[in-house]
């Protein structure tokens, strides 16, 4: 894990607009507005137009790259009302190319504004966990040996994070999900999950669930860990009621019925989010923004108020 954390942050020579506008001539033949680079945590990224200029980390491994393209192309295939991103083909018919000795991909731009920052109603997260369990339903049948990889952000990888932190709560949890919460998890049902679907990475227009963006992070864990992935940043800085949480929740199920052994594991997963969302971008430096502090802060109050619920 030690490595994992380093690599999430390691630098490399960035791709310019140049370069960028080069390759999607060459590699796909498209001519359209100079390319915009847009922040990410790993790659480089560019927006020209409709589509997106995905140049991977060096350090990416190949196969998790073909997992993470053949992933939305069986989303599209087993339900194409899910909102996501499509993979362009390049002129000779592959789903990559090579740009400056890295993996690159297109993939089709989706229009929307982010969830993160906006005042939603309600019943717009409900709709939001329905479609997260389409999607959760949709991967269920995928198969892929670059699913099956270590990453920093796969809840089971908690325990790996306790030599990064020395909060006291960071470690009662950790040491609680060590104990009890991981040959738990060994026996619920697993699969391939999205497992980002957080408000950064979900797109609204027009009131209604536009996209579900960026699937980077996806990876064979308990199908459980979807769902507590996108419920850990709905938890509002303030005791219950949780209204989004519970309309989330409610979406989602109506969609994957969740067993009850897997239902019981929501508040450490939940936990488990929380605490990495602290450790892993405190190496990262990032969500922190101007006030480092004050993020960390909200973060591990907002980990008391999970805690009350396990």
């Amino acid at each position: 894990m030690i490595s994992l954390l380093d690599g999430l942050s390691e630098p490399f020579d960035h791709l310019d607009s140049a370069g960028a506008r080069a390759a999607l001539r060459t590699h796909w033949g498209i001519e359209g507005p100079h390319p915009v680079r847009l922040d990410t945590e790993r790659d480089d990224t560019f927006r020209a137009g409709d589509v997106l200029l995905k140049v991977a980390h060096p350090r990416d491994d190949s196969a998790v790259i073909e997992m993470q393209s053949a992933a939305m192309a069986h989303v599209a295939a087993t339900d194409p009302g899910i909102p996501t991103q499509r993979v362009v083909a390049t002129l000779d018919g592959s789903q990559s190319a090579t740009v400056a000795g890295r993996h690159a991909r297109v993939l089709t731009w989706l229009d929307g504004d982010l969830v993160e920052g906006q005042d939603l109603p309600v019943t717009f997260f409900e709709t939001a966990g329905r479609m997260l369990g389409r999607l959760n339903r949709a991967l269920a049948g995928f198969r892929h040996p670059g699913a099956h990889r270590d990453l920093a952000w796969d809840l089971p990888h908690l325990p790996a994070l306790r030599t990064h932190t020395t909060t006291p709560l960071h470690l009662e949890v950790i040491d609680r999900f060590t104990a009890e919460t991981l040959p738990a998890l060994a026996t619920l049902p697993h699969q391939v999950i999205h497992n980002d679907s957080h408000p950064g990475n979900l797109l609204v227009r027009a009131g209604s669930l536009a996209g579900i963006l960026d699937f980077g992070d996806a990876v064979y864990s308990p199908r459980v860990c979807d769902l507590a992935v996108a419920l850990a940043y709905l938890v509002p800085d303030r005791p219950r009621p949780w209204p989004e949480v519970d309309a989330f929740t409610a979406g989602f199920l109506s969609e994957v019925p969740l067993s009850d052994g897997e239902i019981e594991q929501l508040p450490m997963l939940l936990a488990a989010r929380t605490i990495m969302r602290s450790v892993i971008n405190q190496t990262l430096q990032r969500d922190a923004h101007s006030d480092p502090s004050g993020f960390y802060a909200a973060n591990d109050r907002k980990l008391h108020l999970i805690m009350r619920e396990t």
